[in-house]
């Protein structure tokens, strides 16, 4: 008889296959950003671009990769197990209705409203006439990759439902695939930055068709749902708690949208805010997204008596990942940012700038984590009030302190101290909130592993900090690019083999089922 699959490795199972989808996304994303850097630099056309791009990088992070997941996944399983398949469907077809109209009529309103959409992007561009103009016209150009991607990502909140998560995970990635191709032209051909921004933006509504095309191919097993303009009373449910839960799951990236407004304030700022988040963006997607995704579909699925278990296991799992991803950022921000970045008309002074933001995001990053496992909590059980008073407080922290950070100037590296901050206040109340009602009961045994991780990334700093001045020639921006990316490479790897094995011995990835061949110091012998 086949022994059933523990939840714990079927927890990391179905996050890493999700963490691993997204990564490709996030990696693509990351080439992608640094052919952007190479053909626009950081001057005043890709501060028009990059701050346009943010609306459907922000739509494609908060949608894209599991936003939708939040209101409509717990409701929809509710739907399936009360009143069975059938119902479920009719369900997600008027959802994808609705949200279709409402879609056209908002993009309608974008075109129109466009200057005030950019200014409320980046305030900054109001003293700058034709970066706004620009930013305004990039902007109407990308607007309908708004209206496919979000009916994708409906469409693939229904396979995250159904615990199929691959091919929702990977559909952002054909984006940057596509966006990449064209870049990589533009580059041969010495296309001017004016014009090559304007064809980019263009891609990226493209983008949107092609993202949908690939969820309604993976639709067609279980069957595509017809979309419908009836009202149910399950679509009076979605709505009362649906929009509040979508706010609730954004919070992180409003969080850095509102540090894209305190950085509009300095000329270069948005562009080197923009380069630091693309890296911040790797592991917070690897590990954030999985983790969220794969949980919040574990807890509604559940009894409510199995959420404290799965919560001490998901936390454990995320910072084992989390904090040696924010370790690494923080040692190597530098040679991080000179290396994929500091070609063509991105300098030096971009990349020290970039760098010093990259650092101050890594200290949020475990935040950000704990944060996204923490509210999959309330998610699961449609009660989405507390994340949104959480997020609002992490927006009203970001953007009061940003402002007042930002008053003496790096603007891009205060912009992302002061995200890092909300991100450790959001993790913080929900934590509180959590063991107060007894949800959450953090004890020694959950802690281990969490001093497990710590102490690795301490081995794993000390490793780099011998290491970086020994590359510092090949790291050098004189280096020939090879030995640069060799070098870069040889650090990462350094890295991760050490905290791998100093956490492998200090018990940092406890919480994980490890196989029964697989000697550990913790595994206790028997006979």
């Amino acid at each position: 008889m086949t022994e059933p699959v523990p939840k714990s490795s079927r927890l990391a199972r179905d996050s890493l296959v999700v963490g691993v989808a997204t990564i490709l996304s996030r990696l693509l994303g990351f080439g992608r950003d640094v052919l952007i850097a190479r053909l626009l630099g950081a001057g005043p056309v890709a501060d028009a671009f990059l701050a346009a791009l943010r609306l459907p990088n922000l739509v494609r992070r908060v949608l894209g990769e599991g936003g939708l997941n939040a209101p409509f996944v717990p409701l929809y399983l509710a739907i399936k197990q009360e009143a069975g398949n059938a119902a479920a469907r009719r369900f997600t077809g008027e959802t994808v209705g609705h949200l279709a109209l409402l879609l056209l009529v908002m993009v309608g309103l974008g075109e129109v409203f466009a200057p005030w959409i950019v200014l409320g992007i980046a305030g900054g561009f109001a003293a700058e006439p034709e970066t706004l103009a620009l930013a305004t016209h990039f902007t109407r150009l990308m607007l309908p990759f708004l209206l496919l991607t979000t009916v994708a990502a409906m469409l693939a909140a229904l396979l995250n439902a159904e615990r199929r998560f691959a091919v929702a995970a990977l559909a952002p990635a054909l984006m940057n695939a596509i966006l990449i191709a064209i870049l990589i032209v533009q580059l041969f051909q010495g296309t001017e930055p004016a014009l090559a921004a304007q064809w980019q933006a263009l891609a990226v509504s493209a983008t949107g068709l092609a993202h949908l095309a690939l969820v309604l191919i993976a639709l067609r097993h279980l069957g595509l749902p017809r979309p419908s303009l009836r009202w149910s009373p399950e679509m009076t449910r979605l709505v009362a708690t649906g929009g509040a839960t979508l706010l609730a799951a954004s919070s992180a990236q409003l969080v850095l949208l509102v540090a894209t407004q305190i950085a509009s304030t300095e000329t270069g700022a948005v562009a080197a805010l923009y380069y630091a988040d693309r890296v911040f963006q790797l592991p917070l997607g690897f590990v954030g997204v999985a983790m969220g995704t794969v949980v919040l579909s574990d807890m509604a699925a559940a009894r409510s008596v199995d959420h404290d278990a799965m919560l001490g296991k998901a936390l454990a799992l995320g910072l084992a990942l989390a904090l040696p991803a924010a370790t690494a950022l923080a040692a190597l921000a530098g040679p991080i940012v000179s290396v994929l970045f500091e070609h063509g008309r991105f300098g030096a002074e971009d990349s020290a700038r970039t760098a010093a933001a990259l650092a101050a995001f890594a200290a949020g990053l475990p935040f950000a984590v704990i944060a996204k496992v923490f509210g999959q909590v309330y998610f699961a059980r449609q009660r989405p009030r507390l994340p949104l008073v959480s997020g609002c407080l992490a927006i009203t922290v970001a953007a009061v302190g940003g402002f007042m950070l930002a008053r003496d100037g790096n603007a891009a590296r205060m912009a992302a101290v002061a995200a890092s901050l909300a991100f450790a206040v959001q993790a913080i109340l929900l934590g509180i909130a959590l063991a107060r009602e007894g949800l959450w009961r953090p004890g020694v045994t959950a802690l281990r592993p969490v001093a497990g991780a710590v102490m690795a990334c301490a081995v794993m700093l000390g490793l780099l900090a011998w290491l970086e001045p020994r590359l510092a020639v090949l790291l050098a921006p004189e280096a020939p690019t090879v030995h640069r990316v060799l070098a870069l490479g040889l650090l990462c790897g350094s890295g991760i083999a050490a905290y791998g094995c100093a956490g492998w011995l200090l018990g940092a990835f406890g919480g994980l089922r490890l196989p029964r061949a697989l000697p550990h110091p913790l595994r206790k012998r028997r006979g």
